[in-house]
């Protein structure tokens, strides 16, 4: 999709701030510990981190909540939350530093959609953030989902780091028996749903 590549090429760039100091060398582990919802069956999830441990992605199947002409009720709203376990190496500490979320929507006349993504370290206050849609419109749509400010996991302890998104799509007056109306997430090139988090790094005192 011509919208979604250039979307590519503006995607967010971590804070210097935050990510000041270089990440860690060695492996990082990451894993994922659950998956709840309906826009992520179980099987579909997997979480790969970057050789440079400056980001991690985690991949999706196909993502899509839509009304109308071929939907069940169901279709409506699809949710995911995902739970990681993270493993920083020994002397180090992480924080979430952004990602980025897209996809398409198109909604007919009368209709509405809801785009909710949240993602925050494990004893750290959700920050969730919301994205609007109100028919007829039919484009593709782009959130960042960076924290302000920055926390970093507490050192020497392993935390989980939570993500969720949640894609909602109403009806209202459009006529569902000629339309359909949907949102999806997506890569930013228009493929199935891959998520990249950048993280930021820093020592623990007296590492």
């Amino acid at each position: 999709m011509g919208a979604a590549a250039a979307f590519a090429a503006t995607a967010f760039t971590p804070r210097a701030a935050a990510a000041a100091e270089d990440p860690p060398p060695g492996r990082v582990l990451i894993e994922v510990a659950t998956v709840n919802g309906a826009g992520c069956p179980a099987g579909t999830v997997a979480v790969a981190v970057a050789p440079d441990n400056a980001a991690f992605t985690i991949t999706f199947g196909s993502v899509i909540a839509q009304v109308g002409l071929g939907s069940k009720p169901s279709d409506s709203l699809k949710s995911c939350q995902v739970r990681l376990s993270v493993h920083p190496p020994q002397g180090y500490t992480y924080a979430l530093d952004g990602a980025d979320y897209a996809g398409m929507v198109h909604l007919a006349k009368g209709a509405s959609g809801e785009v909710t993504v949240d993602n925050y370290v494990q004893g750290t206050p959700p920050a969730p953030r919301k994205r609007t849609f109100t028919g007829p419109v039919s484009e593709n749509w782009q959130l960042s989902g960076a924290p302000d400010p920055v926390v970093y996991a507490p050192c020497s302890v392993s935390q989980a780091f939570n993500l969720s998104f949640a894609l909602r799509v109403n009806a209202g007056t459009s006529d569902t028996s000629t339309t359909t109306s949907f949102l999806t997430l997506e890569s930013t090139d228009g493929s199935d749903a891959r998520l990249v988090y950048h993280l930021a790094w820093k020592r623990c005192p007296g590492s």
